[in-house]
């Protein structure tokens, strides 16, 4: 009792970082485990990454983790460790396989760093990296595609720049230009990816999994809560924190991993809201840093709260556990340590005066799905059933935590302060003061030179067995002398092994002291060579202060030379200043002359000019006159002529018109003759006309009627032509 009180007031001092990261992406075989040590599962989307955490890719396996905005992507055939992660560190081992490494913000570099079996990598400026370790054996090779890399190891330490490549081995660097591949290719579409959202003018890039939010939801600004998330493609009863899984995480608790892509932002900052009928995600302003959880939800339930549960077509009564997702209203109360800072911006738009009414979004499932370590997945968990009186009773309660020892992985010494181990395997120390144990940590399984082995004492026969025949005897004992000699055989390949590793370790040593004597040899040198600089710098300056003086002794004779030649050159110009007064005034009356002389000249051209004028113009107006009455006496003649023309055509006009009256009065006295004769005959019988009587007639009436349409014609024509005259 006294000892799991002290585990739980260990786990409670500590405190736990603000910062965690997920698996944003599983492709193919992608394991992790919380703990290093720890049984490794398959990885979900949205899994927390934390310090300890290790992820490792089979064979065409690809994963990505994101820490706010960072992205770290592992090849096939990786392993990754987490060292630690918490606000301000970033401390990443990459024992094998292939990495890449994407900054975008400029405050994560202070903490970044990357370690490998050769050696330790920063990054200098925002970009993106490729580190990949063990590909080659015992070789580190750094690329940089954006930024700038410090790379240390192989005894160097060098800058690497955008468009380079280090090769780093254990006692040797060199350089060449990085090459892109298909893995690199990939990476730089997920990166482009992300450089379209605009998720980040409400939420901070470090908010981890804000690059999931525009493609599944739309952004609104709202005048109670600010701006608002809401998902986009859910069912009508679809309810936050129900969709997915509850898991334990040290030192945090229950923690929940939606099924969503989007899930995890949402899931483990800010609050939800039922707005208009639909669930919506108000993250709050952005206000800096966030801070994460678990998950931020209230807890109804416990073993008073009884529940009759459906399981499987039987209906049974347990104890409850449920959970509702907390309004921005309402206080959050985690079952961990956190600071004071951060605890204050989870609550920052909490109310004193508010009392939760309905508990909207609850959730509840069997209390004794909380009693394992296992994964709680929540839509297979059998559901009760709820009436609003069970609801409205339900007290609070958090879940309980899981049976075993759960050590904080910040506080493994127990001080109430979060460990800061360096770079490499965390080893726990066992109480009594006993020898850390650790697992095999070589990658062939082998043990290293401080891992002990057991050997197994030989199997022995007892004097209480039975009495068997003497051929069973020895056989009994070949077989266990083969044993034996089998287990001494295995015991002696390992010495034999420990012994190499020993050997190598002896070597590795030696090679350090050597190199802290060549280290030592290379500062003594350094500080003959900084004795002999500051001699030289002595006599450097003596040698500055004599050019110095001589200088200024220098600059003073330049001076007076610069004032006597000053002196002369006013004298000089004051006597070309008076010549030049003097050519002024020459200057001046040679041009009132000229000025005077072209002025004469000028007059007497300009009156010569006016008396060509005036001669010219009396000319001009000469010819125009007299060329104006010839105009004019043409002009009469030509009016004279026109009108003698109009008088003859008009005595021509008189004269066919009186030819024509002529003509039908003639005409009209032969119709009316004619109309006589006919008259006459008419009233006197008329004898038969003789044949050739009526042919003469028929003949006279015929040329009477062409001289007709002849007068008809000349009379058109006639008048044809009076209308040309007229014309």
């Amino acid at each position: 009792m006294l000892l799991a009180f002290s585990a739980l007031s260990t786990l409670a001092l500590a405190d736990t970082p603000a910062r965690v990261g997920r698996i944003a992406l599983a492709q193919g075989p992608v394991n992790i485990s919380s703990e290093v040590g720890d049984e490794a599962t398959a990885a979900l989307v949205n899994w927390p990454v934390t310090s300890s955490s290790q992820i490792n890719t089979g064979r065409d396996g690809r994963t990505e983790i994101r820490i706010g905005s960072t992205s770290v992507r592992l090849d096939s055939d990786s392993s990754l460790e987490v060292v630690e992660l918490d606000d301000d560190t970033v401390r990443l081992r990459l024992h094998y396989g292939s990495a890449s490494i994407r900054v975008r913000n400029a405050e994560v570099l202070r903490g970044l760093e990357i370690t490998t079996p050769q050696g330790q990598i920063r990054m200098k400026d925002v970009g993106r990296i490729r580190i990949d370790a063990e590909r080659v054996r015992d070789t580190t090779n750094v690329s940089v595609f954006e930024g700038v890399a410090q790379v240390d190891g192989g005894g160097s330490s060098l800058a690497v720049r955008a468009g380079k490549r280090v090769d780093v081995h254990e006692d040797d660097v060199r350089t060449a230009l990085a090459v892109r591949d298909g893995f690199d290719e990939w990476a730089l579409q997920r990166d482009q990816r992300d450089g379209r959202t605009t998720s980040d003018r409400y939420v901070t890039s470090e908010m981890t999994g804000y690059e999931e939010l525009d493609q599944h939801g739309e952004w609104r600004e709202d005048s109670d809560y600010g701006p608002l998330w809401t998902p986009r493609r859910v069912a009508a009863d679809w309810v936050p924190y129900r969709d997915g899984r509850w898991t334990y995480l040290a030192p945090w608790g229950w923690t929940w991993v939606d099924n969503a892509p989007w899930g995890y932002a949402p899931s483990h900052y800010g609050r939800w809201v039922m707005v208009r009928q639909r669930w919506s995600w108000a993250p709050g302003r952005n206000i800096g840093r966030p801070v994460w959880a678990p998950a931020l939800v209230g807890w109804v339930g416990g073993n008073n709260w009884n529940l009759t549960f459906n399981d499987h077509g039987a209906r049974r009564a347990a104890p409850a556990q449920g959970w509702y997702p907390l309004n921005p209203g309402e206080n959050y109360v985690p079952g961990y340590h956190l600071r004071p800072e951060h605890l204050r911006h989870h609550n920052r738009h909490a109310r004193p005066d508010y009392r939760p009414g309905r508990r909207d979004g609850l959730t509840v499932v069997g209390l004794n799905l909380f009693d394992g370590r296992g994964q709680i997945v929540v839509p297979r968990a059998p559901r009760p059933v709820l009436t609003p009186q069970s609801t409205q009773n339900a007290p609070f309660g958090a879940p309980p935590r899981p049976q075993g020892n759960w050590s904080n992985r910040f506080d493994r010494d127990g001080d109430g302060r979060p460990d800061r181990n360096g770079p490499g395997r965390v080893i726990t120390v066992p109480p009594n003061g006993a020898q850390p144990v650790v697992p095999y940590s070589r990658r062939d399984g082998r043990p290293s030179d401080n891992e002990r082995f057991v050997r197994t004492p030989p199997q022995v026969l007892t004097t209480g067995e039975p009495q068997r025949s003497l051929a069973e005897r020895d056989r009994r004992q070949r077989e266990a002398e083969i044993e034996r000699r089998e287990r001494d055989m295995a015991n002696e390949r390992r010495m034999r092994e420990v012994e190499v590793d020993s050997r190598r370790v002896a070597e590795g040593q030696q090679r350090q002291r050597e190199a802290e004597l060549a280290d030592r040899r290379r500062e003594a040198e350094m500080e003959r060579l900084r004795g002999a600089e500051g001699q030289r710098q002595q006599a450097i300056d003596n040698e500055r202060r004599q050019r110095d003086a001589e200088a200024q002794l220098q600059a003073q004779r330049d001076a007076n030379n610069r004032q006597q030649a000053e002196r002369q050159q006013r004298d000089a110009n004051l006597r070309l200043q008076v010549e030049r007064v003097q050519r002024d005034a020459d200057h001046e009356r040679r041009l009132q002359g000229e000025r005077q002389q072209r002025e004469h000249d000028n007059e007497r051209r300009q009156q010569a000019e006016r008396q060509q004028r005036d001669a010219d113009n009396a000319r001009r107006q000469q010819a125009e006159r007299q060329q104006q009455d010839a105009e004019n006496a043409r002009r009469q003649q030509a009016e004279r002529q026109q009108q003698a023309e109009r008088q003859a055509r008009d005595a021509d006009n008189e004269r066919r018109q009186q030819a024509e009256r002529q003509q039908r009065d003639a005409e009209r006295q032969q119709r009316e003759a004619a109309a006589a004769r006919q008259a006459q005959q008419a009233r006197q019988p008329q004898p038969q006309p003789q044949p050739q009587q009526v042919q003469q007639q028929q003949q006279s009436q015929a040329e009477q009627a062409d001289k007709r349409e002849r007068a008809r014609e000349e009379r058109q024509d006639r008048r044809h032509n009076v209308q040309q005259d007229i014309r």
